[in-house]
């Protein structure tokens, strides 16, 4: 990274959101040329704001080109597999009939939303943290308290109520959309030492889990040891944080690479 002539650079722009791309983009087996345009889309969805036409515009438009990226992918990869996710799951379909032609396309737009979007502003919100403490050296020690408070995703992916439920004193009528507050789950005091909740449980265990650790394990120390005198180039009530129904992350994080 380099430094800008004010002295600053934008940490999200320049670490947070490359490197998530550059991982996700390869395990995929999408061009290198088309990364940059895997992370616009993956912004116009997360930033959707229903009282504006020009967000919609954006939000279709990314929605349609997302689409047709991934269903020529497929189709490319048939022809010419690689060694990427993709070229392994058209394998499987067409070995074992285990993906129909609309799952694999939808979980490769899938892995890409939440393996791009979801680990830029985790990594971002977790340098914010550890820079607006100036506890860069507390990383390893506090990882796993830092990771649940950084979580991008305050609520899990919206379910639906099958049948009347009773919560409480509440009752959830049938059809009605549910969010789980995984902030909520996460810090009740009634947790009892249960594993976090932030990447889910079971069968809704996110795919991304294991990719995201990684990420977050080599980015986050190592631009520590880089640079160790790194500092917030505002205060940290000057950090401003964007306007998303889906996750909370932030516009830019300026820092000083050097006192």
């Amino acid at each position: 990274m380099d430094e800008t002539v004010s002295g600053t650079v934008d940490l999200l722009n320049q670490l947070c959101v490359p490197v998530p791309a550059l991982v996700i983009g390869e395990l995929l087996g999408v061009p290198a040329d088309r990364h940059d345009a895997l992370r616009d889309a993956a912004t116009a969805m997360v930033t959707f704001d229903t009282t504006s036409k020009e967000s919609a515009s954006r939000l279709a438009e990314a929605v349609e080109w997302l689409a047709g990226t991934f269903t020529s992918l497929v189709r490319s990869k048939r022809d010419e597999p690689g060694d990427d996710l993709i070229s392994g799951w058209v394998w499987a379909r067409a070995d074992a009939d285990l993906l129909s032609e609309d799952e694999l396309i939808s979980l490769a737009f899938l892995m890409m939303l939440a393996g791009l979007e979801n680990v830029v502003h985790l990594c971002g919100n977790i340098f914010a943290a550890l820079l607006a403490a100036d506890v860069p050296d507390d990383w390893m020690a506090r990882r796993g308290e830092l990771m649940e408070a950084a979580n991008p995703l305050p609520f899990a992916i919206r379910r639906f109520a099958v049948s009347d439920l009773m919560i409480g004193d509440q009752i959830i009528p049938k059809g009605d959309t549910v969010l789980l507050s995984v902030f909520g789950a996460d810090s009740d005091p009634a947790r009892n030492g249960r594993p976090s909740l932030m990447f889910g449980r079971g069968p809704h265990y996110c795919l991304g889990a294991q990719v995201s650790d990684l990420i977050v394990d080599a980015v986050v120390p190592e631009l520590f040891v880089r640079y160790p005198r790194v500092r917030l180039a505002v205060p940290e009530s000057e950090l401003e944080y964007r306007a998303s129904w889906r996750s909370h992350g932030l516009e830019a994080l300026p820092v000083r690479l050097r006192d």
